[in-house]
């Protein structure tokens, strides 16, 4: 089974990726990005890499070589907020995918898969006292990417994960540190991964909007299924 993937050069990206290409149900993972991956992940043989300096536009000819795959894990996204990366860039890439989809009359839905935030905001006219534009405008785009999946739903079915503190497999003392506060408010990066994986697969039963609570229980569950197998 075939997956895409943007912002895997990023920490929850990455984080993501690794767990993708270890994923047994998995066989091709497509990354877009803007430079090249480490050597230690840009050699796997599950990896294609795809280089792209803009987003904003997917030529058709690109995505029609993927049409077949079972969706998308949109990683890509800033802590400064920046319209462009976090809601146009989205957006486009809905649009031209759609648009190919239509063209190849594609028998299977499509999993979008959104990086949202626990701290985002929806509602536009709330007032914040920390860091108002970047939260609302992934907000906004959490809401944009699930009204597109409404409009579009026979052949698109969009999920936004809402993550609290992603907490580094790299971080010394990663379990501990989630384990003390606890599975409402962090998670650790390799549950989240494994998570959004399975979601792009298929994982049936979820809600569109996936709280952090949820995607550390059904991670941990995941991973220890994963472990078992291997």
């Amino acid at each position: 089974m075939k997956i895409l993937i943007t912002g895997a050069t990023g920490s929850i990206g990455s984080g993501c990726l690794r767990q993708c290409l270890s994923n047994p149900s998995i066989t091709t993972v497509v990354a877009f990005v803007r430079r090249d991956l480490p050597p230690d992940v840009s050699n796997h043989p599950k990896l294609k890499c795809i280089l792209m300096q803009e987003f904003s536009q997917w030529p058709d000819e690109i995505l029609q070589a993927h049409s077949d795959a079972a969706g998308m894990i949109w990683a890509m996204g800033t802590y400064k907020g920046s319209r462009a990366v976090d809601l146009e860039y989205p957006l486009a890439f809905l649009e031209a995918m759609i648009r190919v989809l239509e063209s190849a009359q594609a028998r299977h839905k499509f999993n979008y898969v959104h990086v949202g935030g626990m701290f985002t905001r929806q509602d536009q006219e709330k007032k914040l006292c920390l860091l108002e534009f970047p939260r609302k405008l992934r907000g906004l785009a959490e809401m944009k990417v699930v009204e597109f999946a409404n409009s579009h739903e026979e052949l698109l079915k969009t999920f936004v994960v809402r993550p609290g503190w992603v907490v580094p497999h790299s971080l010394t003392g990663s379990q501990t540190i989630a384990a003390m506060l606890g599975e409402n408010w962090c998670v650790r990066n390799e549950e989240l991964g494994e998570f959004m994986a399975w979601l792009t697969i298929g994982g049936g039963g979820e809600s569109t909007i996936i709280e952090n609570d949820r995607i550390v229980r059904k991670g941990r569950e995941l991973l220890k299924l994963h472990e078992a197998s291997s």
